[in-house]
């Protein structure tokens, strides 16, 4: 049975943003959390400055809490928990607004809290909410985040847990306090210290800036479309809002965008690839994870042939295969999330041209005269 956890409702309004451009709309959002939370950027500010003052007096106010389990009323559901409480993480900012982390998503926007005479308990209510909707591997609770959070309506501090009271006796969300605030306020951290390797362009209808440097006021270098694939080179925390080195998948200008607008991409192996690429460095030393032949040729107008192989695989598509050329010699190609990216060329033949297209499920790989055709099955296993 999937767990259940807060539910998050009322996504963010496209409408009123009608009137921005898509490069502007990248911009107006305030990222409050490690991949993407947004914040009601139009006809919010009246119950952000409401919820600013209910919070202020609030002991609630500037708590960071993670989910230990949901109690339903309902016996056929009963106490559900999250497998990892760590993925399921709260901030409540003393300026009135709220940051999740659920699962492999982020979500965000309102909060406001009436404590009754001792404090310790009262009303509680989230306002205009909205969530990033990457699929979260099962099992997973972002999608019950996603709805249900509006019928929140008391809270209780007790044994310093936090329990929030669905209406009509639907259920009670316990928190426990999460004082070393991994999820939430974290930066993501970059591939060579754990984090992903590449990120996909999200949540934008036109484009994404990217810029010279991490600011709103820093000059545009390039626009990227969603679902663009880029790479993880840092984040970093500066002036409310996170932003992300990045470069994109297979080369072009390097510069920052605004990790709200990120998520870590999907390889074709149906994984996220994390933490450094160690294959072209294990290929080097001949550790290879499989062997055997591929079609290739060395010369303009050879026949091909059949040419041995071993390729060192590091996840997520990131692979080096080396080729055993006609002649004896050695060219060693690379994968990055299952697409050939590039080779061993050097001054010495020339830096001959690199050139790839498909066909099926073959790459076909030119360096210079030289061709190749590699299967996916070499790269991804299987």
């Amino acid at each position: 049975m999937r767990n259940i956890l807060i539910t998050l409702l009322g996504l963010l309004s496209v409408a009123s943003y009608a009137s921005a451009s898509d490069h502007e709309l990248a911009d107006r959002h305030t990222y409050a959390g490690a991949a993407s939370v947004l914040r009601i950027a139009a006809g919010a500010d009246q119950s952000t400055q409401q919820a600013s003052a209910s919070s202020s007096a609030n002991p609630l106010a500037e708590t960071d809490w993670r989910l230990v389990e949901f109690q339903s009323m309902d016996d056929a559901t009963g106490t559900l928990r999250p497998d990892d409480p760590a993925l399921y993480t709260m901030h409540l900012d003393d300026d009135g607004t709220v940051t999740m982390r659920l699962n492999c998503n982020r979500a965000g926007g309102t909060w406001s809290a009436e404590p009754g005479s001792n404090a310790a308990s009262g009303r509680f209510a989230f306002g205009p909410l909205a969530a990033t909707r990457a699929f979260c591997p099962p099992p997973s609770l972002d999608e019950h985040i996603t709805a249900q959070a509006e019928f929140i309506r008391s809270y209780l501090l007790k044994d310093g847990r936090l329990y929030l009271s669905l209406m009509a006796d639907g259920g009670i969300y316990v928190w426990e306090p999460d004082a070393g605030k991994p999820s939430v306020a974290a930066v993501p951290a970059a591939a060579e210290n754990g984090g992903p390797r590449n990120w996909e362009v999200t949540g934008v209808s036109g484009s994404l800036n990217l810029r010279e440097q991490p600011s709103i006021a820093a000059r545009v270098i390039a626009r990227y479309l969603p679902g663009t694939i880029l790479d993880n080179l840092g984040c970093q925390r500066l002036d409310q809002r996170t932003w992300c080195d990045v470069q994109q998948l297979g080369g072009g200008p390097r510069g920052y965008v605004s990790a709200e607008y990120l998520r870590p991409a999907v390889a074709p192996d149906g994984s996220v690839a994390t933490g450094p690429d160690d294959s072209a460095l294990r290929a080097g030393l001949e550790q290879f994870d499989a062997t055997g032949s591929i079609a290739c040729a060395q010369f303009a107008g050879q026949p091909m042939m059949q040419c041995e192989f071993g390729v060192a695989r590091a996840g997520g598509g990131y692979a080096t295969v080396v080729i055993t050329r006609p002649d004896g010699s050695s060219r060693a190609i690379y994968f990055r999330m299952g697409i050939p990216v590039g080779a061993d060329t050097s001054q010495a033949d020339g830096y001959p041209e690199f050139h790839t297209s498909r066909e099926n499920d073959l790459h076909l790989v030119r360096v210079g005269a030289e061709r190749y055709e590699i299967p996916d099955a070499a790269v991804l296993g299987g």
